[in-house]
């Protein structure tokens, strides 16, 4: 069952036949914010992925239930599969729908969303889940190419518009009647991905995962979004919002102990300047006050100062300037949204600053998205990889609880290809939730009467097979000959009652449940 809910108001979206057999009445897929973007606060409505057991099935999705559902007509649309696997059951299904893209724009649609898939699955982002996953691409024509943005609107066949209009910030959905009836057009979707025709950085969470075509960083705001979406987890940079899920702790005894060397520590820190201005330079410079502690116990606190821009073409774009000399900032240049860090902030000495950047070439471009200053405790790890309890800071400047590391995982930064440890296990626990380790399990007899075996499986690395048989006694006993089998031939003279069990081990995982357990039984006659 798919529901939007607000309040105490539920509202029914659509109810599909699931494959997931729930231990009990109901288990919860999916529960996050309708939208989260980067810097507002998410929407109050809540998207929810529910699945019923046929008896629990609340009565106001029983009538959608039962209708007769049939693939909508869309006049030039075209779907295409963009994995190896064809098995829509079984499987998670990701689709990427186009917006803005023109028939004469189908082949350039369809590049890129191959060159999407590719950059989340033989990447090192979601590579090792690729064997879980199916990705369709679905065109439809748009009458008018690209994105609409404040006045410059577009004709687009799912309506996505730029919000706030100008910006390099959000993406919202438009007409979701047509988004979702472009979506029943692929095989199957479990998580749709909405892709915009249009250059620049942009996009959302939630409900949809919605990005760009661009090249530099269409890629950067999906996987982020889409840790929201398959990790159903929040942010971990500071100044968001949504903090709840596995990578978050409201307390230092974090529950990922599991991927810590020794004892947790806990870190501490201090937010200075936290904003997100989205100011054009042009209208002048930006100036920030903040106040450097000094040292305690004879050592001295770490410093850091980062942030994000748009427009910034060249290093020679802008000016940081600190108590009004020049300080030295590391920018990647784009007239796309991009990242800047000033490496020497932790040499700044203790007392009140004055943090000025201006623009030196004066193009209209110039806008400061993002930054922030913030001091760390004397002795704070910033090892990468390091899992402990670090701080994040909400949008208030207050305390929002604990992440698992301090910069390695792209819910915080977002140019990172990478999960942290805790986020990639948590994935596991999440998929596995939707697939079973066991395809099929079922005896065939070819034309010279033999019988044969098979087991299927989706293709991961770590699989341990396992068979057992029911005696006369009805005692269940381990057949260790067929350990790691996937097929086999029994004697003709063999009957009785066989179980294959499927254990799934991998690196990114230390802590097990019975999701990373199936098995399946067939009897021999």
């Amino acid at each position: 069952v798919h529901q939007m809910r607000d309040g105490d108001q539920v509202t029914v979206v659509g109810v599909e036949p699931s494959t997931i057999a729930p231990s009990r009445d109901s288990v919860t897929l999916r529960s996050l914010p309708a939208t989260i973007s980067e810097d507002a606060p998410p929407s109050t409505a809540r998207y929810e992925e529910i699945v019923y057991t046929d008896q629990a099935l609340p009565k106001e999705a029983r009538a959608l239930a039962s209708e007769t559902r049939v693939k909508p007509q869309w006049p030039g649309a075209e779907v295409r599969t963009l994995t190896d696997g064809t098995q829509t059951e079984n499987r998670i299904n990701l689709t990427i729908v186009g917006d803005g893209y023109t028939a004469d724009q189908k082949e350039r649609f369809f590049e890129d969303a191959a060159r999407i898939k590719d950059d989340l699955f033989k990447a090192t982002t979601f590579k090792s889940y690729l064997p879980l996953f199916n990705v369709h691409a679905v065109f439809v024509p748009s009458k008018e190419s690209g994105l609409t943005d404040g006045r410059d609107k577009r004709d687009t066949a799912l309506g996505l518009y730029r919000s706030p209009a100008g910006s390099k910030r959000g993406i919202e959905p438009g007409n979701t009647d047509a988004i979702d009836r472009a979506i029943s057009l692929a095989p199957a979707t479990d998580y749709p991905i909405l892709m915009a025709n249009d250059d620049f950085y942009g996009g959302l969470g939630g409900q949809y995962a919605i990005t760009t075509r661009s090249v530099r960083s269409g890629q950067v705001v999906l996987r982020h979004e889409l840790g929201h979406n398959f990790g159903n987890v929040g942010e971990e940079y500071d100044g968001g919002y949504v903090y709840n899920g596995a990578n978050h702790s409201d307390s230092p005894d974090v529950p990922w102990k599991a991927w810590v060397d020794g004892d947790v520590k806990a870190f501490s820190g201090k937010p200075l300047v936290g904003e997100y201005p989205w100011q054009n330079l042009k209208d002048g410079p930006i100036t920030y006050s903040f106040k450097v502690e000094g040292p305690h116990d004879g050592k001295r606190p770490s410093l850091r100062i980062d942030g994000s821009f748009v427009g910034w073409e060249t290093p020679g774009d802008v000016q940081f300037l600190l108590d009004g000399k020049p300080i030295e900032a590391q920018i990647d240049p784009t007239n796309d949204r991009g990242f800047f860090a000033i490496a020497s902030a932790n040499d700044i000495a203790p007392g009140k600053h004055k943090l000025t950047i201006s623009e030196n070439v004066h193009d209209g471009d110039n806008q400061l998205a993002s930054i922030r200053v913030t001091q760390y405790e004397a002795g704070y790890d910033f090892t990468p990889g390091k899992v402990g309890a670090f701080p994040s800071f909400n949008d208030w400047g207050s305390m929002a609880g604990y992440r698992p590391t301090h910069e390695s995982c792209l819910m915080r930064d977002m140019t990172t290809p990478e999960f942290c440890a805790i986020d990639k296990e948590n994935m596991w626990h999440q998929f596995l939730q939707r697939v079973s380790l066991v395809d099929s399990l079922d005896v065939t007899t070819g034309d010279d009467g033999a019988r044969r075996v098979s087991l299927r499986t989706p293709a991961l690395e770590g699989l341990d097979v396992k068979w057992f048989r029911t005696g006369a006694d009805g005692k269940e006993a381990p057949v260790a000959e067929l350990d790691g089998q996937r097929q086999w031939t029994p004697a003709a003279d063999d009957h009785g009652k066989y179980r294959a069990e499927v254990h799934f081990s991998t690196p990114e995982v230390r802590v097990y449940d019975e999701r990373f357990t199936a098995s399946k039984s067939l009897q021999l006659n």
